[in-house]
């Protein structure tokens, strides 16, 4: 610094380093009500974007690295506050509102129905928890079920239904033209009652203007079910699926402590599973002969036979499989390979499809109706690809089943011990939710 008289005052002795902000080039811009357009669309339109994510796709937008100007806008707190408010009256603060209005309504990318019924009824058993039936299906899918003898699938799912919900009942259909197992009707159910599986049989039904008449039905072990079925479609031949079948066997020998060997030789092919193939009329004299089987080969493995452990079983087969369910709906003596095959393949093989979908168990609505949106969606082109040379006829293996034995007029059951035993055993459904356990084929 320096004192200068003329001016008395001091002056900088060299050039100042300091220089003036140039604000030509930088901006403050308001983007609050952009943002807020921004949040209000996407919380609607995509129902199962969690908020989070919501909050991660404006902040890109919005505040990305590229942006060179001085931002004012929303913060995180304020766009998943307004998220939620957007969605809650958008959907009446309901998620079953959310459920009848678009975009769950609509099918994927399409402006036709996807939502078809939502049913509520008096629950008989429980006055305070209404039965809630809701039905989703494509319209061009739905068309399917209009021919005459067609062959339909019925079976539920539970690992991938919302909260609050007992299953997922599917509704599939063998589409002749392409040789596909189609997905049609998905209806979740909180009941699995009598009245509910009759309830939604006859919504799905109505939903075809009365035109589904079926000349099979293939569906899970369930009495409910399969008197629903009967009842709708008298004139139907009512199979059940053999994969099911062997599954609740199993699992009832699990149930009576029966060891591991011997299972596996009970579930070997030709013994077992010679129930399902002799005659109706044969039955219980084949009964006779599946024990003595059993015991001669435990005997020539060198394996103590579980005697009081295999009349507990037999006890069971007795009430469950013979009392409680026809011999007609899980004994395909009579029924031709083709048929056998079409009607016990596609059920197992769907279930893990469906459920392979949800990265974990129960997810929320807006998650399960995006799910099976996407998957009726992706059936339309392939119906269409097989008939006109895209994509080839998928192939079908034939189900192995064991030829049947000629059983003596005067077979003895040299195990005496083995006759039925009256045993407390609740009796086993096939719709139970599956342990997890891939079980042996027969």
């Amino acid at each position: 610094m320096a004192f200068f008289i003329a001016t008395m005052g001091y002056t900088a002795g060299r050039p100042h380093t300091c220089r003036n902000v140039d604000a030509a080039d930088t901006s403050l811009v308001d983007v609050s009500s952009a943002m807020k357009d921004r949040v209000d669309t996407l919380a609607v339109e995509q129902v199962a974007l969690p908020a989070r994510r919501i909050w991660e796709a404006v902040r890109s937008e919005f505040y990305g690295a590229d942006n060179e100007h001085v931002v004012r806008g929303l913060s995180e707190p304020q766009v998943l506050r307004r998220v939620y408010q957007a969605r809650s009256q958008h959907f009446s603060g309901n998620v079953h509102g959310a459920i009848e209005i678009p975009p769950l309504s609509t099918a994927l990318n399409e402006a036709v129905s996807f939502f078809q019924f939502h049913y509520v009824t008096v629950n008989r058993v429980n006055l305070s928890k209404p039965t809630r039936l809701i039905d989703w299906a494509h319209p061009s899918l739905i068309n399917l079920l209009r021919y005459n003898g067609t062959t339909i699938f019925v079976d539920g799912t539970f690992r991938c239904v919302p909260p609050g919900y007992k299953q997922c009942v599917i509704f599939m259909v063998h589409d002749r033209a392409s040789g596909l197992y189609v997905p049609v009707y998905y209806v979740l159910s909180t009941s699995r009652s009598g009245d509910s599986f009759w309830d939604m049989v006859h919504f799905v039904v109505q939903s075809t203007d009365k035109q589904l008449e079926p000349a099979e039905v293939a569906c899970d072990f369930e009495s409910a079910i399969i008197d629903a079925v009967q009842t709708q479609f008298p004139n139907a031949i009512v199979i059940g699926c053999l994969f099911h079948l062997k599954q609740a066997l199993r699992r009832a020998m699990k149930r009576f402590l029966i060891p591991e060997e011997e299972c596996g030789i009970a579930m070997t092919r030709g013994v077992l599973d010679m129930l399902m193939v002799v005659d109706h009329s044969l039955i219980e004299r084949c009964i006779k002969w599946v024990q003595r089987e059993i015991r001669q080969r435990c005997d020539v493995a060198g394996i103590a036979y579980s005697k009081a452990k295999w009349r507990g079983f037999w006890g069971y087969f007795q009430r469950t499989w013979l009392e409680q369910y026809d011999v007609s709906v899980w004994n395909v003596a009579g029924l031709n390979n083709d048929l056998v095959a079409r009607t016990n393949n596609p059920l197992e093989r769907f279930n893990r499809e469906l459920n392979d979908r949800f990265p974990n168990p129960r997810p929320s609505m807006a998650t399960f109706v995006g799910v099976i949106k996407t998957l009726s969606a992706e059936y339309i082109p392939r119906l269409a690809d097989v008939p006109r040379g895209r994509a080839r006829r998928p192939t079908r293996e034939r189900i192995q089943l064991p030829v049947p034995v000629d059983l003596p007029d005067d077979i003895l059951d040299d195990s005496g011990d083995d006759a039925p035993a009256v045993i407390e055993l609740s009796s086993d459904s096939s719709s139970d939710e599956e342990d997890g356990e891939a079980e042996q084929e027969l």
